[in-house]
């Protein structure tokens, strides 16, 4: 040190040194800080304040004095480690509290990877959900075990997403089609793989919701609509029958409309307050001919007749259409087919490869699961051959 700095009171012999140091001990950190400075002791002023920032409980504050202190520091190992301090407090910050955005814990992630903190940068960026940023700190951190269970993780999340991905388009197509009961079977497959995803459950739930269910749905043919009772034999009750009265005059099955090689019959299901025609019980099946009033349990009025190829049955204040078989429309049929959702049954449009149908410009398979809203027609966009309203008639 020459003369000169002597009489400044600059370096580490310096009076202005002396007096920072004794500033220090007392306490004084601002006070040494400056005086460090004034010294032109940087690297002293720069510890100082790192001194500062342990102290201070403010988390602003400490990290504005390892931001200070990394600026004014000449030793590069000193600056470092202060901006490895203020990294560290910014992710601690960003762990303590709840709700932190996504980017606040990416700025974390930068500074502590800016700042060497590999280890601190790969959990920042798992935080943040950045695979690629932790990644790239692992392989900077040498951390081969955890880089390579990331990489498999990563492969594996890829092909299930793929998978995923390709399930959901599956199902997609497969309800556009018709095909319902396969997109069903491939939701529920997907979702039992432990593949978790609304997605998936969504869309496997808005098909259940759409789904007509047997043996009744309400169709739109041309501008009437009617309430059909699909299968073939409709039975009429107070329970586990096709079309259900309310009425303990009723047995749970009372009465059965079937068509035969003769015609159509009703008979009574053997039910202790019987059927009756003109006033006497009927005991066997017997014709309806041009039509029957009949008389279910002694009390409930029910009319059975043929109207347009079908039976039309008025009971309880409603009636219905039974073709007591495939409901035909068009080159194509309505029918009942396998057990559906709580033992019920699907109504399914039957086509023939000849004649296929469509939905929009998807063509059908020869049996499709119909859905409300569909309206089917026998050619691609065409005009529909009906439509499947929304609701389960009561």
């Amino acid at each position: 040190m020459g003369m000169f700095d002597r009489f400044r009171g600059v370096g580490p012999d310096g009076y202005r040194a002396k007096s920072a140091r004794r500033l220090e001990l007392a306490g004084d950190l601002e006070g040494a800080v400056r005086t460090f400075l004034d010294a032109e002791m940087p690297d002293d002023a720069a510890r100082v304040l790192l001194l500062r920032a342990d102290a201070e409980i403010a988390v602003d504050k400490r990290m504005a004095f390892c931001l200070q202190a990394s600026k004014i520091a000449l030793d590069r190992k000193l600056a470092k480690q202060a901006l490895s301090r203020k990294a560290l407090i910014r992710f601690d910050l960003v762990q303590q509290r709840s709700g932190s955005m996504k980017s606040e814990v990416l700025l974390a992630a930068k500074e502590l990877e800016e700042a060497e903190e590999f280890e601190s940068a790969a959990d920042a960026y798992v935080l943040a959900g950045d695979a690629e940023g932790e990644i790239r700190a692992l392989t900077a951190a040498g951390l081969i075990d955890r880089l390579e269970e990331k990489l498999r993780v990563s492969q594996a999340s890829a092909r299930s997403d793929n998978e995923l991905a390709l399930a959901q388009k599956r199902i997609a197509d497969l309800d556009k089609i018709g095909e319902r009961r396969a997109a069903l079977a491939l939701a529920k497959a997907t979702l039992d793989k432990g593949i978790v995803d609304d997605r998936v459950d969504l869309a496997a739930r808005s098909i259940r919701a759409k789904l007509c269910r047997g043996p009744l749905c309400e169709l739109r043919l041309g501008k009437e609509v009617r309430r059909y009772a699909l299968g073939p034999e409709v039975t009429i009750g107070r329970g586990e029958a096709t079309i259900v009265v309310g009425t303990r005059a009723l047995s749970r099955i009372h009465l059965r409309v079937r068509r035969t090689a003769e015609g159509v019959l009703v008979e009574d299901a053997g039910t202790r307050n019987g059927t009756y025609l003109a006033g006497a019980r009927i005991s066997a099946p017997i014709p309806i001919g041009d039509g029957v009033t009949l008389k279910l349990g002694g009390e409930v009025p029910c009319s059975v007749r043929p109207v347009d190829g079908a039976t039309q049955i008025e009971v309880g204040g409603r009636s219905y259409f039974a073709p007591l078989g495939p409901l035909h429309v068009g080159t194509s049929e309505i029918d009942l087919d396998g057990p559906g959702g709580d033992d019920g049954s699907f109504v399914v449009l039957r086509s023939k490869p000849t004649t296929p149908a469509f939905l929009g410009e998807y063509q059908l398979g020869p049996v499709v699961e119909l859905c409300a809203e569909d309206a089917p027609s026998d050619a691609r966009s065409g005009p529909p051959l009906l439509v499947v309203l929304p609701g389960e008639p009561a």
